[in-house]
């Protein structure tokens, strides 16, 4: 599967999403009624994601979460979450309220709050899933747009607060660009990546780096696919984190587990943040095949790093419409 498309539906994608949906043990009733605010994830092989909003008023549910188990832990999810953001934040959304079973965890780290669901009022409270398509089991949580935060980012907003150059990290620094890390375990393939689209994206307002706990070699079908795409990381070389111990950042970005938990100590005011994907190099088969997984990880890196430099103020137009 080697390209992951985001994009609004259409009436004739309703049976696919009705049969992912069903798939996951997931309600479907309402889902016509919203269906023009669904965004579906598609590759070759069909509608692979799902993700959508019932808006009601300032406040709207987001539910059908959905992604394919074969494309599961590898950021799909993420990407769906973070286009959806945008799209509530366009309709004027200020208030999200989910129900789940399964994935309270999950978006406890998204900034979602747990709430005693009877505190909801408001013609939310009529939609399918509060009346009865979800289980009395489900827990209810919400999320406040543009001011409910992680604990992380709490932190951080206090630490760059107290510090003499406070200003310098909200947004774009004044007359400066803003300096982003970009941290994996071999510095061969997901940093090497997503620093290329970012440096892509950022068109000179954003210094980034990449690095890697245990630095290797930039890996060659890296370098392939995204020559395919018009992004030429070839002068890229393996970094190791400890060249950037002592130098003044903005952003710390981990994509891999491995690298946030053996990440030394970087000294300084900087926010971090932590976005897995799943490591191409490991990918068996022959070398198409090989390369079809690198594309794959490729695309889900760009969407990120597209929100990723929506979230550090950089122009609109960098977001997927």
């Amino acid at each position: 599967m080697n390209h992951v498309r985001i994009r609004r539906t259409s009436e004739a994608d309703y049976n696919a999403v009705a049969e992912l949906l069903k798939s996951a043990s997931l309600p479907t009733e309402g889902v016509v009624e919203h269906f023009q605010h669904f965004l579906v994830a598609e590759n070759e092989i069909g509608i692979v994601g799902a993700i959508s909003l019932e808006v009601y008023d300032d406040s709207a549910l987001l539910r059908s979460a959905v992604v394919h188990p074969s494309l599961q832990n590898k950021g799909l999810g993420s990407v769906l979450y973070n286009h959806l953001i945008e799209n509530a934040k366009s309709l004027g959304v200020r208030r999200l309220i989910l129900l789940t079973n399964t994935a309270e965890k999950y978006f406890a780290k998204k900034g979602f709050k747990k709430i005693d669901g009877k505190s909801v009022s408001g013609p939310i409270t009529r939609s399918v899933e509060f009346t009865g398509a979800c289980p009395s089991s489900a827990v209810c949580m919400e999320l406040i747009l543009n001011s409910e935060r992680s604990e992380e980012s709490k932190a951080n907003e206090i630490l760059r607060s107290s510090h003499p150059s406070a200003s310098l990290r909200t947004g774009l620094p004044q007359n400066d660009r803003l300096k982003v890390l970009i941290l994996c375990t071999g510095n061969s393939c997901r940093s090497q990546m997503a620093e290329g689209w970012l440096r892509h994206f950022g068109e000179g307002k954003i210094e980034a780096f990449s690095a890697g706990t245990h630095p290797c070699f930039v890996h060659p079908l890296a370098i392939q696919v995204m020559q395919e795409v018009g992004v030429d990381i070839s002068s890229h070389r393996s970094k190791s984190v400890n060249e950037f111990i002592g130098k003044e950042l903005d952003y710390v970005v981990t994509v891999c587990d491995n690298a946030r938990e053996e990440c030394p100590y970087l000294p300084g005011i900087h926010t971090t943040i932590h976005m897995p994907f799943e490591d191409p190099s490991f990918a068996p088969g022959t070398t198409e095949e090989r390369l079809n997984e690198f594309r794959q990880v490729r695309d889900i890196i760009k969407e990120e790093i597209r929100g990723i430099a929506a979230q550090m103020g950089l122009a609109a137009e960098l977001m997927v419409a």
